[in-house]
């Protein structure tokens, strides 16, 4: 028994080297897809949802979706996007692969607006702004299952790293809605002051909940074990756009300006600007890159697509496109999301995977790494069906 024991362990240990050895050795390419509003100009009945290289952000395709669209979120089982078009009463749901729109979720009367998906079970949340409801959705099925009711207009929804708890923004009231995301019940709201938050970000840990307080000049803080709101962080001028890096060791605001606005990084640990970097006039949204090497930014009033590059405490201008591929339109991009894609040389892609978590508050999530074998070329993969672990 103790051979077949320690036999068992060596494969183990074998196949952790193997593995850390393929990633190490792991190649990899990146996509974003940014919502274009359209909201300013003559402002159509439509919108358009762009795919960009993530390294020279060239535009490789855009398609039609409905009125002022605005929240994005990638779906992997199956592999969709989501894309919130609040005017139009209804969802897009979109191959990324393809750029085809696959169907329309209609919503009527409640106004989908803030989306993301669940790391707890892979469900899409959509908050309803007109009705004061968060929608959750079959991402198989493409169906409302069931909702929860907050009050106000929620407006963007973020969710703890281990899916246990999700936080509502509330835009107008202003407040955030704690929501227990493995009962799917309302915990808790708190409330803020002035009247214009915006986005909130979660750190890598879960303990703590950012949210840029827009007209107030602050980064609100809020405590996730007890919901607890702690010390605001002063910023010098309208937080907007925020994210943080996957180390948690640093913050990524845009600033709100009606010209020379800028973009900080903020080391959290004494809470100083180590490094900024100009943007005209709106950074409306922010994600990171996984390895920390790259944040790109929309800007709503200039119709383009930012992307800085982060080298230790430093933030620096990579490139920048022009979102305006409709002739006589103003793109006014809102939401984005980063795709990644990393191959290793055995033709297998590295999949992330977050477990799901035990209790309510597990704050520290451990990320496990599985690989699936894909067929694959320049810009397309293809998966094979994966049944999903019990």
């Amino acid at each position: 028994m103790k051979i077949r024991s320690h036999w068992s362990l060596w494969v183990l240990l074998l196949s952790g080297i193997l593995a850390l050895s393929l990633i190490q050795n792991a190649t990899a390419y990146s996509y974003v897809y940014v919502v274009n509003s359209y909201v300013h100009g003559s402002n159509p009945d439509w919108s358009t949802v762009a795919k960009i290289d993530g390294e020279d952000l060239s535009l490789i395709e855009t398609v039609e979706v409905g009125d002022n669209a605005h929240s994005i979120a990638m779906v992997q089982s199956p592999n969709r996007l989501w894309v919130t078009c609040p005017d139009s009463d209804h969802i897009a749901v979109i191959n990324p692969s393809t750029m085809e729109l696959i169907d329309n979720i209609e919503i009527e009367g409640k106004q989908p607006t803030g989306i993301a998906v669940s790391p707890y079970d892979s469900r899409v949340y959509v908050t309803f702004s007109e009705t004061g409801e968060v929608g959750i959705f079959n991402p198989q099925e493409m169906e409302l299952t069931s909702s929860i009711h907050v009050g106000g207009n929620p407006s963007s929804i973020t969710f703890t790293p281990s899916g246990a708890k999700a936080y509502v923004v509330d835009y107008q009231e202003p407040a955030v809605y704690v929501i227990d995301a493995v009962r799917n019940a309302l915990i808790t709201t708190l409330n803020f002051p002035g009247h214009a938050i915006q986005d909130a970000i979660a750190s890598p840990d879960g303990s703590t909940i950012y949210l840029a307080n827009m007209d107030q000049n602050k980064i609100e803080v809020i405590r996730t074990r007890d919901d607890f709101i702690l010390s605001p962080m002063e910023t010098s001028l309208h937080p907007r756009g925020i994210a943080i890096s996957p180390d948690g060791q640093y913050l990524f605001l845009g600033h709100y300006t009606a010209t020379d606005a800028y973009v900080d990084m903020i080391r959290l640990s004494d809470g100083q600007v180590v490094s900024t970097a100009s943007i005209p006039s709106n950074p409306r949204c922010i994600k990171v890159s996984s390895d920390g090497q790259r944040i790109f930014v929309t800007e709503h009033n200039e119709d383009a697509l930012y992307a800085y590059d982060v080298s230790g405490e430093t933030l620096s201008p990579a490139s920048h496109a022009d979102l305006n591929s409709v002739s006589g339109q103003q793109a006014s991009p809102v939401g984005l999301v980063i795709q990644e894609v990393a191959l290793i040389p055995s033709g297998k892609m590295i999949i992330e995977r977050p477990p799901r978590p035990q209790d309510l508050l597990p704050n520290e999530p451990i990320r496990l790494i599985d690989t699936l074998p894909i067929k694959f070329e320049r810009y397309k993969y293809t998966m094979p069906a994966k049944t999903p672990p019990t």
